[in-house]
């Protein structure tokens, strides 16, 4: 895959999804890296997943693909982890989401220099899909 056809499926995600409303099992972080990776021209674990539209039913999907993390759900797609200062345009990268009781890493893709696109509520009305920094991330793997 060169540089020109990482950038070139990034821009599609963030075509499809950057100031998207929050939305479980249709605008979400795991829809966002999902989609992103069929983007990139590999398989996803999206059609596997039973249909959800809460954050327990998000849960119960991981569950039902045999997954208890989001790291882990990346993991099982052979992706290397790599610090997020590493990370390349396209590559997927995970940051703290979730709520207070239930935390969990989000998901989100790299977008080229210190910018990242993932879901967030900057505005204070709900999450959308928005650009943010890297330096929030805690994690990252190279999608080859």
């Amino acid at each position: 895959m060169t540089l020109i056809d990482r950038v070139a499926a990034t821009q599609k995600t963030i075509d499809d999804f950057l100031h998207v409303d929050f939305q479980w099992g249709t605008a979400d972080c795991g829809q966002l890296a999902g989609r992103h990776v069929e983007a990139l021209g590999l398989t996803s674990r999206l059609a596997e997943a039973p249909n959800y539209k809460t954050e327990r039913g998000a849960r119960r999907a991981l569950s039902a693909l045999s997954v208890s993390s989001m790291e882990e759900l990346v993991d099982g797609h052979g992706f290397e982890r790599i610090a997020p200062a590493s990370a390349l345009v396209g590559d997927i990268v995970g940051f703290p989401g979730g709520t207070d009781e239930k935390p969990w890493t989000a998901l989100g893709i790299h977008c080229g220099g210190d910018r990242i696109l993932g879901f967030a509520d900057v505005a204070g009305s709900g999450p959308t899909a928005e650009y943010g920094p890297l330096s929030v991330c805690t994690i990252a793997w190279r999608v080859i």
